[in-house]
């Protein structure tokens, strides 16, 4: 799933770890089998993060699986801002 207007809103948040301005939406990594040669993971898979942040769960394996709770504040948040909304056949 590719989607630039998601990740256009990512870009619009602040940073998960730091509260600063996010640089980029991180697509997870290293977790769940999402990534790897030649894979991206689905846009919305991202989460927004500074370069600091960005550049510290790359380099930092132990900060992979807080990646999941990232994803999550993530969705949750553009759900309730109504950047994702369910389709009427499921309300």
């Amino acid at each position: 799933m590719k989607s630039p207007k998601y990740l256009a809103w990512v870009r619009e948040q602040d940073c998960l770890m730091t509260g600063a301005p996010a640089d980029d939406p991180h697509h997870i990594t290293g977790v769940g089998n999402f990534s790897g040669m030649g894979m991206k993971p689905p846009d919305y898979l991202c989460m927004p993060l500074c370069r600091e942040a960005h550049s510290l769960i790359h380099n930092d394996p132990a900060m992979w699986p807080a990646q999941w709770e990232f994803i999550v504040r993530t969705l949750d948040k553009a759900f309730r801002d109504g950047v994702i909304v369910f389709s009427e056949d499921y309300r």
